[in-house]
């Protein structure tokens, strides 16, 4: 694919020259967008962007979450040319990148055990994939490509990724039980 000059002007057509300070979020938001929008202009093949966005978003809320007890990056994933980026897919690495961590947690947090364990890390994760999902949303909808299909799939992946999060801790509290059957009424 040939890629022709472009003038100076249209590089710059969405910048405007202000004096008002930016917020970090805003900085970054915009940087976000920039990015994308040059990806859609000079992207080809842009049908799985949207989920390898959406998966990318999501590791790094989980990674944000988890890097003061296990330091950057905690739940980072290359993402490979040809990675799979079907909703199971995608679901499949966001619960399985937020669910690997679970028993460093229990080893950094030894006040809290069980049940209380679970659900204290439960939070954590729900509250990362949430503030991820939310992003990957809100970047997409900026660039008026959050309908469709695209959509459709990022609403079945969450459903996925709630799905796997809630058989893990249906397993962990399985085990639990397993552990430390009820006392017999006798």
């Amino acid at each position: 694919m040939a890629i022709s000059p472009t003038s100076s002007t249209s590089l710059y057509r969405n910048v405007e020259q202000t004096n008002k300070p930016v917020s970090k979020d805003q900085l970054k938001n915009d940087q976000n967008s920039a990015i994308l929008q040059a990806q859609l202009e000079v992207s080809v093949q842009s049908g799985n962007q949207p989920m390898a966005l959406l998966y990318r978003t999501a590791i790094d809320a989980i990674n944000e979450q988890l890097a003061p007890e296990f330091g950057d990056n905690a739940a980072q994933q290359a993402l490979d040319e040809g990675i799979d980026v079907s909703p199971e897919a995608t679901a499949e690495r966001i619960v399985a990148g937020s669910t690997k961590y679970f028993d460093a947690f229990l080893e950094v947090n030894t006040d809290l055990q069980g049940e209380e364990a679970l659900n204290e890390y439960m939070s954590i994760i729900q509250g990362a994939v949430d503030k991820g999902f939310e992003e990957a949303r809100d970047i997409l909808d900026s660039l008026a490509v959050l309908e469709g299909d695209i959509a459709d799939n990022i609403n079945l992946t969450y459903d996925f990724v709630q799905s796997g999060l809630q058989n893990f801790a249906d397993s962990y509290l399985s085990r639990l039980s397993e552990q430390n059957p009820p006392a017999d009424p006798a």
